[in-house]
């Protein structure tokens, strides 16, 4: 028997029947984005169900990831569902106490600007606007000064859809949702007629000389923690321990963040504990981009440190420190910011013809004492109608006070 042509006659047999079919595939017709629609509250997963759910297919969770899912979930994400600045929420910020913290920022904005020029146009960009209430108080100050609208709009970068309407509602007379191919997600206009714009990415605003304010924004943004061990760096994850709840663990080996995050200068000295923020890196040196590149001011405010801190990593449920890992979706996920790590990311690198011109930190204490609040200070309780008021007025700026005690600009 010949063998070789039993075998090339099969193998003939073989390749006709394969080249035969007349296809491989079976054509999915794609959803179309414009009709999708979220889950009705209550019927998506926990957000306990979805990192255990992650963890099973993943294993550890590293602090940043876990950050990530439990503030920014779609249906079930801390900043996605619900407001949660002010007296009802879990936190308060500068601006809901006082007018004086944004009235102080337009007036320095605005005379750092005369220094370069006319300021007109101007685009005011925020990032996590809150309630808007900055942005009203900025506002308030620019009319003062000869601002129209044809001179001003207004960018704000915000992914919370709940927040959107929050600040559309306090800062327009009329907004509405855009087109899904829209660059931005929401527009609207001021009863005076200035244009407003919402973004999910600070990528997608226009470059023009703008103003961008970052009040209480770095903090948010998720973090790695790292601790020295007698091998080196380790990253610290998170796991479902032998009782079913959330504990640490410190990675065995070195991961992919350590490698690329622990670096000179970050990670000099005799420090043993860090937390890098990759996403708080990377927006500093874009907004330091932006500046060089087509003009404007960037103003960085925020609780934080100058590298002496390791471990920062906290929760607020209705204004109390709580365990950030208990209750994950319900609080509000914080670290202080780390000043010197912002200003390495923004200033000049042997790689990069960029940069911009970084000063400070300096306690917002002494901004506002610098920028002459007091003196803001004493025209409002001249015009105050009442010793009620005068008290209350008193009150806020002690506030305020308070607050600008503990955080940097």
């Amino acid at each position: 028997m010949n063998y070789k042509n039993v075998f090339k006659t099969c193998n003939q047999i073989i390749v006709n029947q394969i080249m035969s079919r007349s296809y491989a595939y079976k054509t999915i017709k794609r959803p179309d984005p414009k009709t999708l629609k979220m889950p009705i509250p209550g019927s998506a997963p926990s957000i306990m169900e979805i990192l255990k759910e992650k963890m099973r297919l993943n294993g550890p969770l590293t602090v940043a990831e876990y950050m990530h899912i439990v503030v920014t979930n779609p249906t079930e994400g801390y900043y996605m569902k619900k407001e949660v600045i002010g007296g009802s929420g879990d936190f308060i910020t500068s601006p809901e106490i006082s007018q004086l913290f944004g009235e102080m920022m337009a007036i320095w904005f605005y005379s750092e600007t005369q220094k370069m020029y006319s300021g007109k146009p101007l685009q005011i960009v925020e990032l996590g606007p809150g309630k808007g209430t900055l942005l009203m108080d900025i506002l308030r100050v620019l009319n003062r000064l000869g601002y129209k609208p044809p001179d001003l709009s207004l960018h704000l970068v915000e992914i919370s859809e709940t927040m959107q309407s929050v600040q559309a509602n306090s800062i327009c007379v009329s907004h509405r949702p855009c087109d899904i191919d829209s660059p931005y997600n929401h527009q609207g206009e001021t009863v005076s007629g200035i244009k407003a714009y919402w973004y999910n990415d600070l990528k997608k605003v226009p470059n023009n000389f703008s103003w961008y304010i970052a009040h209480e924004f770095f903090d948010v943004l998720p973090i790695h923690k790292f601790e020295k061990t007698e091998n080196g760096w380790r990253e610290l994850l998170i796991e479902i321990d032998e009782a079913d709840k959330l504990s640490y663990r410190i990675a065995a080996n070195e991961t992919p963040s350590v490698k690329m995050l622990v670096r000179p200068p970050i990670d000099a000295g005799d420090r043993t504990e860090l937390e890098i923020s990759a996403r708080g890196l990377g927006i500093a040196r874009q907004l330091a981009q932006r500046v060089d590149e087509f003009g404007g001011i960037a103003l960085i405010a925020d609780y934080g440190h100058e590298g002496e801190k390791g471990d920062t990593f906290r929760a607020f449920h209705k204004h109390k420190v709580v365990d950030p890992l208990e209750n994950p979706g319900k609080c509000d996920l914080t670290a202080d910011v780390d000043f010197s790590q912002l200003r390495i990311a923004a200033s000049k690198t042997p790689d990069t013809e960029h940069y911009a011109l970084v000063l400070g930190p300096v306690k917002q204490k002494d901004f506002l004492e610098r920028s002459q609040a007091e003196i803001r200070l004493q025209v409002l309780l001249d015009n105050a109608k009442t010793e009620e008021d005068k008290d209350k007025i008193k009150s806020a700026y002690n506030m305020q006070r308070a607050f600008a005690a503990r955080d940097r600009i």
